[in-house]
């Protein structure tokens, strides 16, 4: 440890915390490292103060106010996740560097943070080496850091995702698929988005990684974000208990919005196209929408 003193680790957990989360949370314990979530107070104060206004769309600006929160807990680094993997893709979310690259858009749009840790949101075959590298910027014992990884590595494997329930229950009249970019559908978006007398089923409970492959089987080149949303929208469109799907943009997100022209393209039933402006109305998006921890 770092002069003798616990190193305090913050988490930004309001961008795909569920898929890479664990991992890296027993990580940090396991290295005798302490991991630190923001204070929700904080991140509304954060979130309604003038520090963002460089940061686009409401889900990267809640992320900002957390990191800024953690802040202010005294923390000594911040993990963030990075979206995607590297691209060459200039269309869509390729465009979007918010997206591309969240750590260096960050760092740059809001000066003063904590130092950044971007870590991977996926456990690829080099989860292990980023693992090393990442501890070893905090705790220079090799030793140490073998064997916090060698404690943590059970937890490197994707969540199990079952086959989503798409029954209509009583008092309901029809099934309806939520679509959106991956940090965006949650089950706190899934509940804003639901009216009375519908079943939603959000994307988030399909696996990612059968999603990206039919995006990718549909269309080819996408950020896989991108081909995420595709291919649920495909998947969802041809199972005959889904009567339509509804994607989610944010209204501020110029990706987001040619995301929902490639949908429409591809959607094999009924497509509506809402924002989360429109969704959240006059709610307090910390409160609507504030990632939930998992540790």
């Amino acid at each position: 440890m770092l002069d003798s003193q616990v190193v305090r680790v913050g988490f930004v957990t309001q961008l795909n915390w569920r898929r890479y989360g664990h991992f890296w949370l027993e990580l940090v314990r396991a290295a005798g490292l302490e991991p630190v979530f923001a204070d929700p107070a904080l991140v509304r104060e954060h979130y309604l103060g003038t520090e963002l206004d460089g940061v686009p769309t409401l889900a990267f600006r809640l992320a900002a106010a957390q990191a800024l929160a953690l802040g202010d807990a005294g923390v000594g680094s911040i993990v963030v996740p990075e979206l995607v993997r590297e691209s060459d893709v200039t269309r869509g979310a390729g465009q979007d560097q918010w997206i591309m690259d969240f750590a260096a858009s960050l760092r740059a749009a809001v000066p003063g943070l904590r130092p950044l840790r971007s870590v991977p949101s996926s456990f690829g075959p080099d989860l292990e080496s980023r693992a090393v590298e990442f501890l070893q910027a905090l705790n220079h014992e090799l030793p140490l850091v073998r064997r916090a990884l060698d404690r943590a590595r059970p937890h490197a494997r994707p969540l199990r995702h079952d086959s989503p329930n798409l029954t209509v229950l009583p008092g309901e009249s029809r099934t309806i698929a939520v679509l959106g970019q991956p940090w965006l559908v949650t089950d706190a978006l899934v509940a804003l988005a639901t009216q009375p007398g519908e079943h939603l089923v959000g994307q988030h409970r399909l696996n990612p990684d059968e999603i990206l492959a039919e995006g990718v089987r549909a269309s080819g080149r996408l950020v896989d974000s991108d081909a995420e949303v595709l291919g649920a929208a495909r998947l969802l469109g041809r199972r005959a208990a889904v009567a339509s799907l509804r994607l989610v943009v944010d209204g501020d997100s110029g990706s987001d919005a040619w995301l929902a022209k490639r949908v429409q393209q591809g959607a094999h039933k009924p497509l509506e196209v809402v924002t989360l402006q429109e969704l959240l109305g006059d709610r307090d998006p910390v409160d609507a929408l504030l990632a939930a921890r998992l540790d």
